[in-house]
């Protein structure tokens, strides 16, 4: 019942900030413990230099230097646990990754309800090529957009300084420039949007991803979950209430799925979005493919390569070796029912 219950909260910022707070206590712990205890441990051994007749301060000695060594590893102890079990526990998985997961507090955001809309690139032709990147001839049919011909992403991307961000726990960001039949758009995922981030982060990077390249905005992550914090949703996007009220409020040509749309016509819709030059969120189970996820994680599709597997962007920069499946495979690592019902099943943006 309590893996249960963290495994529903886990996405909440209130939850992800006292296991962080709990987890710098461990560490003070495993640094001014041990240094309490030697200092103790001198004193204890100056008494016994002067009463050393006193049996009781022999049995202080082996308590004072079994504390000690408790005290150092315990922290390393735990840590490596939650590590091995990762992938097993619904609790591990949230403490490690918890730092991903902070309160708003913590954050500089941009009002978004007026004003011009800033970038949250300090300047886009700061950022250097990345250091792997993959290109995708792609055939063109559809009408819109029309089906990408073209699809070039951009690993590990940094700006020129070598930074990938501006908190510790940032990732380095990609980039995919999609070429149309009728234009060419460039899709930023992830950029200095890690530090600060509210739970849920995966599918405010992929949703923030697809509404800057449809409106041609240049909204930041932070600047989605501030306006879900200001209605009272605890900067968390999921469920359907919350996707149509940030559809509504940025003013985007999205429409969110959820379980009333079972997987095969959800795949059936990607399908036909993506041969129409739109692109589609889906949510992915760890259960299903852990490749993709370590629980649920959201991904961006943009289009199909050569062999006419479907190119994506991970939206949090987790897992760059995997970026192409064919659409049914795909299908079959979709989130299921529940999922979908509380968080969602996809999106598709149109121009």
């Amino acid at each position: 019942m309590i893996l249960f219950d963290i495994e529903k909260t886990c996405s909440d910022a209130f939850l992800a900030n006292v296991m962080g707070v709990i987890k710098k206590v461990l560490n003070l712990i495993q640094i001014i413990g041990p240094i309490l205890m030697m200092i103790s441990l001198t004193v204890i051994f100056i008494q016994f230099m002067i009463s050393p007749e006193n049996k009781k301060l022999k049995g202080r000695i082996k308590n004072c230097i079994l504390a000690t060594v408790i005290l150092f590893f315990l922290p390393v102890v735990i840590s490596v646990v939650m590590y091995l079990c990762d992938d097993s526990f619904s609790f591990s998985t949230c403490w490690n990754y918890t730092e991903e997961v902070m309160m708003p507090t913590r954050s500089t955001y941009i009002d978004v309800s007026a004003g011009k809309k800033s970038s949250f690139l300090t300047d886009p032709n700061d950022y250097d090529e990345g250091n792997t990147e993959e290109e995708s001839g792609i055939s063109s049919t559809g009408n819109g957009l029309g089906r990408a011909q073209k699809i070039k992403i951009q690993y590990n991307v940094r700006d020129s300084s070598g930074r990938c961000g501006t908190g510790s726990g940032d990732r380095c960001a990609e980039i995919a420039t999609v070429e149309y039949p009728t234009r060419t758009v460039k899709y930023y995922m992830g950029y200095q949007n890690n530090s600060g981030l509210l739970g849920g982060s995966c599918r405010s990077h992929a949703f923030t991803c697809g509404m800057n390249a449809v409106n041609n905005t240049n909204y930041s992550t932070l600047d989605l979950q501030k306006y879900l914090y200001s209605t009272g949703d605890q900067g968390v996007l999921k469920g359907r209430a919350r996707f149509e009220k940030v559809i509504s409020h940025f003013d985007v040509n999205a429409t969110a799925y959820f379980e009333e749309t079972s997987i095969s016509e959800s795949i059936r819709l990607a399908g036909e979005a993506l041969d129409n030059g739109q692109p589609v969120i889906i949510f992915v189970a760890s259960s299903k493919c852990s490749d993709l996820a370590s629980s649920h994680h959201a991904l961006l599709l943009l289009g199909y390569d050569e062999n006419g597997d479907v190119v994506f962007l991970d939206s949090c920069a987790r897992y760059p070796s995997a970026k192409k499946r064919n659409l049914e495979e795909l299908g079959k690592c979709m989130s299921g029912d529940s999922i979908a019902k509380n968080w969602m099943r996809m999106v598709i943006f149109s121009y």
